[in-house]
Formats: structure tokens, C-alpha cells, sequence
């Protein structure tokens, strides 16, 4: 390494890194398949919406008359919140990954 009277002289460029969570800001190379998979999963998420205001309804009348909570509804709206989310990180383009029916349904044990 050669130095000068300005200091040490360095030949090597500084390294950028990516700020973690994010991936390639690039564009997907076929930006019309991708858009019609994103108009498919507003339309799912419209669907999954009325689905939560349904076990919602159904899991209160449960708790009122049965005193208790229904697991399984329960269950199934965590999943479907977690699925809500990944579908919004795909339609805003922060994540490729496509979510159910091309990843798993729920939330790993």
C-alpha cells in the first residue's frame, strides 16, 4: 500500500450492503403476469375480508351463548391474518413470494 502525504492510498471501491428485510429492488421480468397476479390478490383480500367479519360474528355469538372461546375459529383467523399480510407485502412489492395457494396456509407451529 502506497502512501502519500495525504495518508494511506486505498484502490478499493467501498462496499455497499443492503439494509436488511429488503430484497432486489429490481422489476420482475414480466411486470403484466405480476400485475394480474396482484389484481387476483386484491380480489382475494376483499374475500378474505368478508371472511373475517363472518368468523368475527360467529366467534362472538360463541363466546356470548357458549361462555367461551372456539378455538378452531380462532386458529383460522390467525392464519388468515398472517396470509392477509403476506398477500399486502406482495401487492405493494416489498416480497416476490406469492402467498397461498403457491406458499404454505398458516402460521408454522
Amino acid at each position: 500500500m502506497a502512501t502519500t502525504d495525504d495518508g494511506p492510498e486505498d484502490d478499493t471501491d467501498p462496499t455497499v450492503l443492503k439494509e436488511p428485510g429488503y430484497e432486489d429492488d429490481s422489476v420482475p421480468e414480466n411486470i403484466w403476469l405480476r400485475g394480474l397476479w396482484m389484481v387476483l390478490f386484491v380480489i382475494a383480500l376483499w374475500v378474505a375480508r368478508g371472511l373475517v367479519i363472518i368468523a368475527g360474528l360467529i366467534q362472538f355469538f360463541w363466546m356470548l351463548f357458549g361462555r367461551e372461546k372456539n378455538h378452531y375459529i380462532a386458529e383460522f383467523g390467525e392464519d388468515l391474518a398472517d396470509w392477509m399480510a403476506r398477500a399486502t407485502l406482495f401487492i405493494t412489492g416489498t416480497t416476490e413470494d406469492r402467498p397461498f395457494p403457491f406458499d404454505r396456509w398458516g402460521i408454522p407451529d
